[in-house]
């Protein structure tokens, strides 16, 4: 009887231990992994999403931790390194397809080693010229050029192997143009010499070019995304332009866990992030920041940047962007 007595009251304490621990775990706070600085587009993205994903997961909260470095590649490395039990979600996007492919250095595979949970947004880039550019067109400048009546022409971009350096690469090779490329280390101070006329042109985000674009600074020629933007209506979408039908290179931002997240798991995070960009909310603060709420669950997502994958290479393959 005494053993018995023993044992039952073993039983119990690791029945209670594990119940502990599994209530532990379910309290506990998720980290959303972003490989940008806090205050920029990507980190805004993070904390609106964060927020309403907080209320929709049983009042788990979801912190935005910033692993800003190596083109975002320290973040996907941290989320790598973690176990894959869902406590670290990464924030993913086009450089994550991107920079693999122009930086020899970097190994890994989205598509092995992530599950996505759905898209989030899309960022225009915007093609934009100073006030005083003699172009107001995509098809004026590239006229120009293609007659030779420019002896040159540059355009900034935050950096070799950036979105903005494709889509400057895209044009020249499509145009078969030869528009310098002016690369900085960050997009700071790009917006501010182009208003100056440091440089010719320029590749902005959207939240970047607004509010010299609404100064009438600065003038937009083309617009990256698959649709136009409902902030610039008469600015046409590459797409849209003889040479470019059909094409599009929209900066994208979606969640992704580690490979191998047990899928009950990645199905309640999937189900929430869905429904959080669904909010009037949540998608009226990501548009005042010039961004597109454009959910797409996992499946699509992985569909999506299969895609885009291909886009992206051609360009890469053809132009011989390498970053060292």
């Amino acid at each position: 009887m005494t053993h018995g007595f023993f044992r039952s009251l073993v039983v119990l304490a690791v029945g209670a231990f594990w119940g502990l621990s599994a209530q532990a775990q379910s309290d506990k706070a998720i980290s959303l992994v972003v490989g940008y600085s806090a205050g920029g587009s990507a980190d805004l993205v993070a904390r609106v999403v964060a927020n309403a994903l907080s209320k929709k997961l049983g009042g788990r909260q979801v912190i935005v931790e910033n692993n800003a470095g190596a083109s975002g590649m320290l973040a996907l490395q941290r989320v790598l390194n973690a176990p894959a039990d869902g406590g670290l979600i990464y924030m993913g996007g086009t450089d994550t397809v991107l920079i693999p492919m122009v930086n020899q250095k970097v190994k890994h595979d989205w598509a092995k080693d992530f599950e996505p949970l759905g898209r989030m947004t899309t960022v225009p880039m915007i093609f934009a010229v100073n006030k005083t550019s003699p172009y107001a067109t995509l098809p004026e400048l590239i006229a120009a050029m293609q007659k030779r009546q420019i002896e040159q022409f540059n355009y900034a971009t935050p950096g070799i192997g950036t979105m903005q350096h494709l889509y400057g690469a895209l044009i020249n090779k499509q145009a078969k143009i030869a528009m310098l490329h002016i690369p900085y280390k960050g997009g700071a101070q790009i917006a501010n010499d182009l208003v100056g006329a440091q440089v010719d042109s320029a590749m902005l985000v959207l939240s970047t070019a607004m509010p010299f674009l609404k100064d009438g600074k600065i003038k937009a020629l083309s617009v990256s995304d698959v649709a136009r933007v409902p902030q610039l209506p008469n600015v046409k979408r590459i797409g849209e332009e003889e040479g470019f039908q059909g094409m599009a290179l929209p900066l994208w931002q979606g969640l992704f866990v580690k490979a191998g997240t047990p899928p009950a798991t990645v199905a309640a995070y999937e189900k929430a992030l869905l429904e959080v960009l669904e909010q009037p909310e949540v998608r009226s603060k990501l548009q005042e920041g010039g961004i597109t709420a454009a959910p797409m669950n996992g499946r699509d997502l992985k569909a999506f940047v299969h895609v885009q994958e291909k886009v992206y290479q051609d360009i890469v393959t053809a132009t011989k962007i390498a970053l060292d």
